[in-house]
């Protein structure tokens, strides 16, 4: 049996372009591997497992004789699957959805302002343009904040990237700044119930890599623009909000706002 396996791995291989890219691509000790096809020692189960997902034979058939598997291979020659890594596992789990879930994320694609209180002791508001869309089967979100150097000393534009999920009928949107700043953001947000969402309230958690980099909790209304507005009119709209100076909705004025009322003893979205 040891017998037929090393030669039916030494098969597989020669499919491939080298048995060190075959183990570097399966992610399979070099040493160890050379001592199966060797026939020096035979693979654990788990390992035995691992080769078999990437080969893509069943493990029975490797143990087939060497002419019984030869005839199996020129039908199925290998297709060297590449192996999940534990990074992409752990990121398809966290960006996975249910039928439910997918439909909602579904209704909310398109392009969204976003408001809040960047800094909580100022009364003003940061407005940005973001923009929920679907690529492979999964969610993702850009943004694009505008702050005046002479108000924040920050960068004029400021670009996030990241992905949305959904959980218990909740948005949640991970976000991370692009180019030389490295800060991140998570929102939560409630969805909508109607077939396109009007506004959105939720709370958003991050901190800043200029300054302090106090972590802060912050109220936030997102307004859905729809699927194709006029970009460059919502991108002009972008930037600092004084609502001394800007009339906004009275629903936004009291959705971004931080303060705690009377019962209040945590930061929740006000809808």
């Amino acid at each position: 049996m040891t017998e037929n396996l090393t030669e039916n791995l030494r098969l597989l291989c020669s499919y491939g372009k080298s048995t060190s890219d075959i183990c570097r691509r399966a992610g399979i000790n070099r040493q160890q591997f050379s001592k199966y096809l060797n026939g020096h020692t035979q693979p654990s189960l788990a390992t035995l497992r691992i080769l078999c997902d990437f080969f893509g034979v069943e493990e029975s058939e490797l143990f087939l004789p060497a002419p019984e598997f030869r005839k199996i291979v020129q039908l199925r020659p290998p297709r060297f699957e590449k192996r999940e890594s534990h990074f992409d596992k752990i990121m398809n789990h966290m960006t996975d959805s249910n039928p439910t879930g997918r439909d909602m994320l579904q209704r909310h694609e398109g392009y969204y302002h976003s408001y809040l209180k960047s800094y909580p002791q100022q009364e003003l508001a940061v407005r940005a343009l973001s923009h929920i869309y679907k690529r492979e089967d999964r969610w993702f979100i850009k943004t694009i904040e505008r702050r005046l150097d002479e108000q924040f000393l920050l960068p004029s534009t400021l670009k996030y990237e990241g992905y949305v999920s959904e959980g218990c009928n909740r948005i949640c949107i991970q976000e991370r700044e692009c180019g030389t700043g490295r800060s991140i953001g998570t929102t939560f947000l409630y969805p909508s119930e109607h077939a396109r969402p009007t506004y959105l309230s939720g709370v958003m958690v991050g901190f800043s890599t200029e300054g302090s980099q106090d972590i802060t909790c912050s109220r936030t209304i997102w307004h859905y623009l729809g699927p194709k507005p006029n970009l460059r009119q919502a991108l002009n709209a972008c930037g600092v909000v004084d609502p001394d100076q800007e009339q906004l909705p009275d629903f936004v004025r009291y959705g971004i706002s931080n303060d705690l009322e009377e019962g209040e003893t945590v930061l929740m979205p006000r809808y």
